[in-house]
């Protein structure tokens, strides 16, 4: 009677315990599978029956020793196959989504998935990803949205957010069209510093937060705007002691948006405004030593040096005299008759050299340009790598240049050093394996020009074997033999363009020898001329001085009489194809290099005194 009764008892109550799930309710998160119920019925169906036959009072009622044994049963069945928890979103995996979205292109599914996920699921990592990912679409107007949106959700921007949004923002160059953009900046910084405020006061030792990095987007945004009265705002208002006193960024940040604005003034043609930017340059570099004294862990890098001569070049001779002092005290070049240093500076590099020479050539100091480049090249210890790149073509074109320009105002042999710096950067491309080094066409145009200049034609000639690896030389007066062409490695061997035979025209009628003349010719021919000048694609300016020196060339031979009856028809041609040329390119614009004001060497002595009268008058004052 007993036993009868336990057994329908416990029928009842795993019944009524399948229905209701009742240890899913027990064990949060947890589900079994179907599979297994079947065995945990009939178990715990024998388990109560064994038990209720000497307790039927606690089975009846449901008693400790039921609720143990079902207890026991949901702790078994957690580790085994059936079951499986309730995962939570986490951010991480949140933000994988929404990049992995972005990426298929969806923004706002991307964007309504955030703000439909719980709280619990979102920080402020997951919201940065989401603005970032807008600024890399280019929608800025979205990403501001969002930054409103998270700070309404109860979210503090980060200095990690401050520095996505203006970071992205500094992407945008034409700035008329996004005066919506510049105003979100303004509120940036105005929120950015509120921000520091708040860590100084609550966080003082939270060195994390107390970034510089936005303050440095936000000066370069404000010099591409050409707002740069603001930068000088922003500077005077950052603290001059501690973790948020201007560092080297900021002050690398200033000089390029000083930069900025004398292109700007260039483009425009303001004379007073690019010599008021470069008295901004030198103010800065000023502001920047009081810095360093007060800051003894400030330290200037190469770039900060670079961008502070770069602002100088295009000021006034003051100014880029103050440049030079700024390359003699931290780069370790010396002027004729200064002390010459034992080694070159540690901030010596590709950038500051660079920027040493694009001044010099600026001012016309061409034999600067030369002494500070034979300077370098004479130190570099080529058993150090680091060295091996401190001269790359960039440098070798800058020299060329000066080389050029030496030849223009009369001085001898320059060709011939011109030639000399191809072939040092050649032989040591080869030994070094410096890409880097190798001569470009323009580098090669700029040795061709100053032959030119100093009607050297045997040079020219040697120039274009190293360019093109044409035997030029080969050249018999009378022959009909073409040259041969050295077998280089590949990218050594440069095609023969307009320029290039351009100037070798007007070499060879510059040394005013019909030899010459006939060999450029010869030279000519073999580069079909003819499909050179039909190329529209090329330099308009070079197609027409080319097809003038050609018809030039072509009358002189004619009244030498060096012609043959096969050469006559050939180059009569010529000037046929020349003479339309001539017509189709005529009012063509001409290149910097070609149009480029050498001056002469009186310029440069009024422009020495006029910085010593200068440097004299403000010394005097400060006596006074």
């Amino acid at each position: 009677m007993i036993s009868s009764q336990s057994r329908r008892t416990a029928r009842n109550v795993i019944l009524n315990l399948k229905q209701n799930n009742w240890w899913r309710s027990i064990a949060s998160g947890i589900t079994i599978d179907s599979s297994l119920e079947p065995k945990q019925d009939s178990s715990l169906l024998g388990r109560a029956s064994e038990r209720h036959q000497g307790h039927p009072d606690k089975a009846r009622a449901g008693g400790p020793s039921n609720f143990r044994s079902r207890t026991q049963l949901d702790k078994r069945q957690v580790n085994g196959e059936g079951v499986q928890k309730k995962r939570l979103l986490k951010p991480y995996d949140l933000s994988i989504q929404l990049k992995s979205l972005c990426r298929e292109g969806d923004l706002d599914g991307a964007i309504e998935r955030l703000k439909s996920t719980p709280r619990d699921a979102q920080n402020i990592a997951v919201w940065n990803t989401m603005i970032s990912e807008c600024l890399s679409a280019e929608r800025y107007q979205l990403s501001y949205d969002l930054f409103v949106d998270m700070k309404r959700r109860g979210f503090s921007p980060n200095s990690i957010t401050f520095s996505t949004m203006l970071s992205g923002i500094s992407l945008i160059k034409d700035w008329p069209k996004y005066t919506k953009q510049l105003q979100n900046a303004h509120s940036l910084y105005e929120s950015y510093l509120k921000h520091l405020e708040s860590v100084k006061f609550h966080e003082a030792d939270n060195s994390k937060e107390l970034s510089l990095q936005p303050l440095v987007l936000y000066i370069q945004i404000l010099g591409d705007a050409g707002e740069y009265h603001k930068i000088f705002d922003v500077y005077f208002a950052m603290d001059q002691e501690g973790p948020l006193a201007p560092d080297r960024f900021v002050f690398t940040a200033m000089f390029k948006a000083i930069s900025a604005r004398q292109k700007r003034s260039v483009t425009d043609g303001e004379t007073s405004t690019r010599n008021d930017a470069a008295s901004d340059a030198k103010h800065v570099w000023m502001q920047m030593e009081k810095v360093m004294q007060r800051n003894p862990d400030f330290f200037l890098d190469p770039g900060l040096i670079a961008t502070a001569i770069r602002a100088l070049t295009r000021g006034s001779p003051n100014d880029q005299s103050f440049a030079f002092t700024i390359i003699h005290d931290q780069l370790g070049l010396s002027k004729p008759g200064e002390d010459v240093p034992k080694r070159l500076s540690n901030n010596l590099n590709a950038w500051t050299l660079d920027a040493t020479l694009q001044l010099c050539n600026a001012m016309q100091k061409h034999r600067l340009t030369v002494h500070f480049t034979r300077q370098v090249m004479e130190k570099i210890n080529w058993d150090k790598v680091w060295m091996r790149y401190l001269i790359d073509s960039n440098h070798i074109h800058k020299l060329l240049r000066a080389y050029a320009g030496l030849a223009a105002l009369g001085s001898l042999n320059e060709s011939s050093e011109a030639l000399g710096a191809l072939e040092w950067s050649v032989q040591n491309d080869i030994i070094y394996h410096l890409p880097k080094l190798t001569p470009t066409a323009q580098s090669y145009h700029l040795a061709l020009m100053t032959c030119c200049r100093s009607a050297d034609w045997p040079t020219a000639v040697r120039v274009y074997e190293l360019m093109t690896g044409v035997e030029a030389s080969q050249f018999e007066s009378g022959g009909s033999r073409s040259p041969t062409v050295k077998k280089r490695s590949k990218g050594k061997n440069l095609p023969t363009d307009v320029e290039t035979i351009s100037f070798l025209l007007r070499t060879a009628l510059a040394a005013n020898n019909v030899t010459y003349i006939q060999h450029a010719m010869w030279l000519a021919d073999f580069a079909r001329v003819d499909a050179l000048l039909s190329d529209e694609h090329t330099t308009a300016f070079y197609r027409s001085k080319l097809a003038s020196t050609l018809m030039e060339a072509t009358k002189r031979l004619q009244e030498a009489g060096g012609l043959t009856q096969e050469q006559e028809k050939t180059w009569s041609s010529y000037r046929s194809l020349a003479r339309q040329v001539l017509k189709s390119t005529r009012g063509s614009p001409t290149p910097g290099v070609e149009e480029e004001r050498l001056g002469n060497i009186r310029t440069l002595v009024d422009m020495d005194n006029y910085v010593a009268f200068e440097m004299a008058s403000r010394s005097t004052k400060s006596r006074t």
